[in-house]
């Protein structure tokens, strides 16, 4: 099933995978159809995790010839490792592991998608074309937020959107907050806001602005020396 999102989430990113080769026990590689992008995918699946230099090496001697052929492909490859934990709370067990391979700089951008079968099955209850909507729903980020251990369809659907780099959850403009609208409410909380009306309309016929600060700075320092 892991092996599935994979393949329908890179076809439909802007790098538009197309599946080269598979070998249902561990491999499937990819190659970006995309003008805009040169880029390749090894999808590998270990039972457990090796060093950085073992995996290289055995991802090297079951790379197709049509790929290990072309100059950028160890340059241009991500390799994503499909590793699967019996719980999820085993990765504690696993952390330096993981970041030996994805800090490894030699060959290969590596990146470790763990996950457990129940976290699969959660995710299965899910159409893959839902997942991005399922990472922005807010009340299920909430209660991941607040129990990052337990299985959950979130935590496997935003792992897998952070393990493959080449993917970004699309934002509706509409949900977007202004930003001006933010900065007043903010600058009305410190009791700036007006502060910053003044100045709007000072410098709105001007384009002596520092002038205009400098005598602003002046008049509020003889009101308050005014008041003392």
């Amino acid at each position: 099933m892991i092996n599935q999102i994979i393949t329908t989430l890179s076809s439909n990113s802007p790098c538009q995978f197309e599946l080269v080769e598979q070998d249902a026990e561990h491999f499937s590689f990819y190659q970006s159809t995309s003008n805009n992008h040169q880029r390749f995918l090894a999808v590998v699946k270990v039972l457990k995790l090796m060093k950085p230099n073992e995996l290289n090496q055995w991802i090297l001697e079951n790379t197709p010839d049509v790929l290990r052929e072309q100059p950028t492909f160890a340059k241009n490859t991500d390799v994503v490792v499909l590793f699967e934990l019996n719980r999820l709370a085993d990765i504690v067990d696993h952390e330096s592991e993981i970041f030996a391979l994805e800090e490894d700089s030699y060959s290969f951008k590596k990146h470790v998608l763990y996950y457990s079968q129940t976290e699969l099955d959660l995710l299965n209850e899910n159409d893959t074309s839902d997942i991005a909507n399922l990472i922005k729903d807010q009340s299920k980020f909430s209660l991941y937020k607040k129990s990052p251990m337990v299985e959950s369809e979130y935590g496997i659907a935003s792992r897998i959107y952070i393990k493959l780099p080449f993917l970004s959850v699309p934002v509706d403009e509409s949900e977007l907050d202004d930003p001006c609208q933010l900065a007043d409410e903010y600058l009305q909380k410190i009791g700036l806001l007006a502060i910053g009306h003044e100045f709007e309309a000072l410098t709105s016929n001007s384009n002596n602005y520092k002038g205009i600060v400098e005598e602003y700075i002046r008049g509020k320092m003889a009101n308050s020396q005014a008041e003392d």
